[in-house]
């Protein structure tokens, strides 16, 4: 009885440990890597390659955002509740992938700047 008990508990510890693991959605996975990416670049050529690849992730987000406000401009015909309903939807997207460039283009610049005031030293 007590083994069976403590493999139980095994089991539950177990699950609990990689139950978190998997609560996290794609995104913030993604994000976390980026996180410990920008973390650890210590010398100038790492921050260098983050900063350029921050950089490629704003055009990528803004272009993205700019297609949306296209999209949202366009008409498709239909009924036009649901036209302005999908517009306002496609605006507040665009709005957040704006926010989110302009905070990777924040840390971009700040890795440009320690890259060079490192390399400067």
């Amino acid at each position: 009885m007590k083994l069976t008990k403590k493999i139980a508990i095994g089991f539950l510890g177990l699950g609990l440990a990689t139950a978190n693991l998997q609560a996290l959605d794609t995104n913030e996975r993604f994000e976390l890597l980026e996180n410990a990416v920008i973390e650890q670049a210590s010398t100038p050529a790492q921050k260098s390659a983050v900063s350029e690849y921050l950089a490629s992730v704003v055009k990528e987000k803004l272009e993205l955002a700019q297609g949306l406000r296209d999209r949202a401009h366009s008409t498709r015909g239909g009924k036009v509740v649901s036209q302005m309903n999908e517009k306002a939807d496609l605006l507040r997207r665009a709005d957040a992938l704006e926010k989110e460039a302009e905070k990777y283009k924040k840390v971009s610049m700040d890795l440009t700047v320690d890259a060079k005031h490192v390399a400067s030293n």
